[in-house]
């Protein structure tokens, strides 16, 4: 069991992390719909058609208990926030899909994560 901080101090997350869960092509797409991203614009990108990308993502909210894309988005955001989530991945990552699409992401990554940081 992982505890993480919260807004709500007695709130934990009992769930397996998102690091312990996810293979190279989850965690990208996770990580795109992080940053806003549709799923057609996903699939677009990872050279898959949407379906396989509404896939992954359920694939995903199932192993880690989330109910929907907005929960899942909101654990990717508090295991950056906390340093659950290993960030040397997260840059090996990132690096990859910006080199691949030509586009500055961790710059739209990180507005995203200032609007969902913990007080």
């Amino acid at each position: 069991m992982i505890s993480v901080a919260t807004p709500c101090p007695q709130e934990t997350i009992d769930k397996p992390t998102l690091a312990d869960v996810l293979n190279p092509m989850q965690f990208k797409a996770v990580l795109l719909v992080a940053c806003g991203w549709r799923n057609w614009e996903v699939a677009k990108f990872l050279g898959t058609t949407e379906r396989v990308i509404r896939n992954v993502l359920r694939d995903v909210n199932k192993r880690t208990d989330c109910k929907n894309s907005g929960e899942l988005v909101r654990q990717y955001f508090r295991e950056v926030e906390s340093g659950v989530l290993e960030l040397s991945r997260l840059r090996r990552e990132l690096a990859e899909l910006e080199a691949r699409s030509a586009r500055n992401l961790h710059v739209r990554l990180e507005d995203r994560l200032r609007s969902y940081s913990l007080p």
